[in-house]
């Protein structure tokens, strides 16, 4: 029997397939993960995440405003701020992202379906 993913494997499946130029927040996050009031452990999901996968790209997750939001290390709050301007997201003079234009919106059945895939559930 395989064991169920953990919530951080939840996270990083879901933080994976962000598209290019989206975002989402934290509490969005955890939200579509049937965890109400979990976007700290989704920040700490990201922040556990270190370099052991490159293929999550946690510089899509902000803040509920449209900010980023990582305390204690200025130089990742550039490097994701610079990481989305690449994709095109636009800050704003408050360094805040419009979260009109650049939310990912998925449904909850297009997100079971992404969570299925990375985890060959039925």
């Amino acid at each position: 029997m395989t064991a169920s993913p953990s919530f951080n494997d939840l996270v990083y499946a879901l933080v994976r397939v962000i598209p290019y130029g989206k975002v989402l927040s934290y509490g969005r996050v955890s939200d579509l993960l049937g965890v109400p009031q979990g976007a700290r452990a989704v920040g700490w999901a990201l922040h556990n995440l270190g370099s052991r996968e490159p293929t999550v790209p946690w510089h899509r997750v902000v803040n509920a405003r449209g900010r980023v939001s990582i305390k204690g290390s200025p130089e990742a709050a550039i490097e994701q701020r610079v990481r989305l301007e690449s994709e095109g997201v636009v800050f704003d003079e408050h360094d805040t992202i419009d979260m009109r234009r650049y939310l990912w919106t998925p449904t909850l059945d297009e997100v079971e379906a992404i969570l299925r895939a990375a985890f060959d559930q039925s």
